[in-house]
């Protein structure tokens, strides 16, 4: 096979980034985004499927776009950097201080469910990383907790801004709706929306393109370190996924953890034991779970496509790993690294939601763009709040493929129900038999018989119906065959 050469650019480092421009490369082979990847260049997002990567050139450079592919797009200006209206107060994002603001706002407004931003360490520059615990007083002493995060590359707040949405939204409407009442009364929410405080606060007024952390001489200089190649598990495993290059934008530092901010992260993280995890950054529309170092299956693929599929329903989002999607593999980074249950936590279900925001701060100026994608990834928040307790407590190798002896419910699509109220699941039975399928609120109280049906032995598939008169809301589905019983989680939306 003929090799794909890609010219050399040298990239000088200055005092801001105000010049980079982000150029859209269209028609590349997976070899040839490779190729970038090996050449240094800064790959700010890719799309496998669609054959394109984004890479940032410097303005005087942007005439060598066509000497790296046959047809390309300079993007608008405020995809690579903040406008000079912005360069203070990062537009309608939120900057450092408005962050602070927010969170302690939350927690005087909610008392209740939200609790004071709390420091879990301190960043390279001595910045506290906070996090915020979303909880009510209802329920048990111990929830298991979900931790959600954002910022972990400087230069992406638009996971910042999903993150603020989704906490208004579990606080606004925990009296009102039973899914958000549900999620804080079951479990802990925990948001750490600034996982790089330095890299962010460097980002305004200097131009918004700082990705890594603030460490630029240690050990040797650089130009700061990959906090998302610096975890753990399999970090360094080869130089495709992350570089050995001190100003390479994936330079994974001198050791795994060797950074203030990942090492506050994996204390935080091996002392809270989370059960589920979203590790929000930008941008492309991808939802990615493990592994990323190779881009192979993990033992709990099936599971982990099957909840893809349910969480982007709606939003269109490209989900699976990261060579699948992106089209090149990730190694130290910390959706591997959360789902590896080598270190000190538990398995938990890891992804890392790449929000389809326009470039790094396409929102600066526009408020409409931030809100569309807040509601789109609103979603898969909630989606994965509401299925990963039915996990708890669950052994690595029970996650997939055993058969129950007893009435036991599989899948369940599509969950929420919408519009005509119809369902697939599928359920085990020890022997044939009839099985009837009841709704109920989560008060205990009877909503509606749905169906009674003869089975056969194992695996079979119901098909059932949502009567109209069922207002939306979240239920339980209960099935049952004489003394044996079986209950899931059912969201109805209208």
């Amino acid at each position: 096979m003929k090799r794909w050469v890609v010219p050399v650019i040298v990239f000088v480092l200055t005092a801001t980034s105000w010049s980079g421009r982000i150029v859209r490369l269209y028609d590349l082979s997976q070899e040839q985004v490779l190729a970038l990847l090996e050449s240094g260049y800064d790959i700010t997002s890719s799309d496998a499927r669609l054959g394109f990567a984004d890479v940032m050139l410097e303005r005087g450079q942007l005439d060598q776009a066509a000497l790296l592919a046959p047809r390309y797009e300079v993007m608008p200006e405020e995809w690579a950097h903040l406008m000079p209206e912005s360069s203070r107060a990062m537009g309608y994002y939120y900057d450092p201080q408005e962050n602070w603001a927010f969170w302690c706002g939350l927690a005087a407004a909610y008392p209740d469910l939200a609790d004071t931003p709390a420091s879990i360490g301190q960043s390279f520059e001595g910045r506290d990383i906070y996090v915020i615990r979303l909880t009510s007083t209802v329920g048990a002493d111990w929830k298991p907790p979900i931790l959600f995060t954002s910022l972990t590359h400087a230069r992406e707040p638009g996971g910042n801004s999903v993150l603020i949405d989704f906490a208004m939204w579990l606080t606004d409407n925990y009296s009102s709706d039973t899914m958000a009442e549900w999620i804080l009364d079951n479990t802990e929410v925990c948001f750490v929306p600034i996982v790089n405080p330095d890299g962010y606060e460097y980002n305004m007024p200097n131009g918004g393109n700082q990705r890594k952390n603030m460490n630029f001489s240690v050990p040797v200089p650089s130009s700061g370190i990959d906090l998302n190649r610096n975890y753990g598990y399999m970090w360094g495993y080869d130089d495709y996924g992350s570089s050995p290059n001190p100003y390479s934008e994936t330079y994974r530092g001198s050791a795994a953890f060797s950074e203030d901010e990942s090492q506050v992260m994996r204390d935080f993280t091996d002392a809270l034991d989370p059960i589920a995890s979203m590790n929000y950054h930008t941008y492309g529309g991808h939802l990615l779970f493990p592994w990323a170092y190779n881009n192979t299956p993990t033992p709990d693929q099936s599971t982990f496509e099957s909840w893809g599929a349910a969480m982007t329903q709606y939003n269109g989002y490209n989900y699976g790993r990261c060579g699948q999607c992106l089209g090149y593999n990730a190694n130290g980074d910390a959706v591997d690294w959360s789902y590896w249950s080598g270190g000190g936590h538990p398995k938990m279900w890891s992804f890392t939601p790449e929000v389809d925001d326009a470039g790094f701060w396409g929102g600066q100026n526009d408020t409409t763009l931030i809100a569309s994608f807040c509601a789109e990834c609103r979603y898969m928040n909630i989606w994965l709040c509401m299925n990963a307790p039915g996990f708890v407590g669950v052994e690595e190798e029970e996650s997939h493929g055993i058969e129950p002896s007893g009435l036991s419910i599989g899948s369940l699509w599509p969950n929420p129900v919408v519009g005509t109220g119809c369902f697939s699941l599928s359920l085990s039975s020890p022997a044939g038999s009839r099985v009837a399928l009841s709704l109920y609120d989560l008060t205990g109280r009877l909503v509606a018989d749905l169906l009674d049906s003869g089975v056969e032995a194992g695996w079979s598939v119901l098909h059932a119906g949502v009567p109209d008169r069922v207002v939306p809301g979240l239920y339980v589905l209960r099935a049952s065959s004489g003394q044996l019983e079986d209950r899931t989680l059912l969201t109805v939306l209208r």
